[in-house]
């Protein structure tokens, strides 16, 4: 049996800059009879075997699709990553889910001095100048869902922005069956509890 792979990324920002490291990974994507081999690819052509990929000194030309697929032919959903080269990003997940608590960063180039800090969503400030650089997000809805911006002081005196569009996905499509003492019956296929088992919906 397989299992359909997902693609996440460290720290799970999908924007980072010129020159920063980002490792993905290939999670789930398990069978029977000794475990996938693993190929990544870049807007479809393939770039990389194994479980995880790490890029070292991003450039621009890293941006892409990137996806992963298993010996089995399970090929994971598109995970989107985008490289800059400005001075200011807004990081934002890779994935966003109804329900989920997440961070928007406004992250700065380590050899600048970063000063204040602000939030815009759809041309409405949601929150003003602060000297924290991550605004949370508790219990995403579909109303989450817009276009975001944050605007940061650099070395006291200039202002950079970066702007973003998030989407909500609906709930996560993994979902877990936990199996207590005694069988349970689903579709003719009995559960024991000495084999726990993982359904995806």
């Amino acid at each position: 049996a397989a299992i359909r792979p997902a693609v996440t990324f460290s720290l799970n920002y999908k924007k980072i800059f010129t020159a920063e490291s980002i490792m993905m990974t290939c999670d789930g994507g398990s069978t029977i009879g000794g475990g996938p081999n693993y190929i990544w690819y870049k807007d479809n052509f393939p770039v990389h075997n194994g479980k995880s990929y790490t890029i070292q000194r991003a450039r621009t030309s890293h941006r892409g699709s990137y996806r992963c697929r298993t010996s089995t032919g399970e090929l994971s959903d598109p995970a989107r990553l985008d490289v800059s080269d400005g001075i200011v990003i807004l990081q934002t997940p890779l994935y966003v889910y109804e329900g989920d608590d997440i961070n928007l960063r406004c992250h700065h180039r380590p050899r600048y001095s970063g000063g204040l800090s602000r939030f815009i969503k759809d041309k409405s400030v949601i929150r003003a100048w602060t000297d924290s650089a991550v605004f949370q997000i508790g219990n995403v809805d579909r109303t989450t869902a817009g276009t975001y911006r944050c605007d940061k002081v650099i070395s006291g005196q200039k202002i950079y922005y970066d702007e973003v569009s998030v989407s909500v996905e609906g709930k996560s499509r993994i979902s877990y069956i936990r199996i207590i003492p005694q069988h349970l019956y689903t579709d003719g296929v009995t559960l024991s509890p000495d084999r726990p088992s993982v359904i995806i919906a």
